[in-house]
């Protein structure tokens, strides 16, 4: 069970990733987006480093997943973020 923001949001992209999200790949994109914005504040007081890493490609990232289209792209790319936020996050 996820202790702070961050974590949580580290755990929901890996069950995204995973295809064991309660979302699907569509909806995951906007759900991240909105929860990166809403809860940023709380994030930054976490790990700023963290929080600026999040912030820096995983929007773009989500921009670009759109209805009909494949998301394998969508969650490679969400996977290689998880993994170098997660690297810096328990360094």
């Amino acid at each position: 069970m996820a202790r702070n923001k961050i974590e949580q949001i580290l755990d929901e992209i890996g069950l995204a990733v995973s295809g064991n999200h309660k979302y699907n790949s569509l909806d995951f994109s906007m759900y991240l987006e909105d929860f990166l914005i809403e809860n940023y504040d709380d994030m930054n007081a976490e790990n700023a480093r963290v929080t600026e890493l999040l912030n820096e490609e995983i929007p773009e990232i989500c921009a670009m997943m759109e209805p009909g289209m494949n998301d394998y792209e969508f969650l490679k790319l969400l996977e290689l973020e998880c993994e170098k936020a997660k690297k810096k996050y328990y360094e």
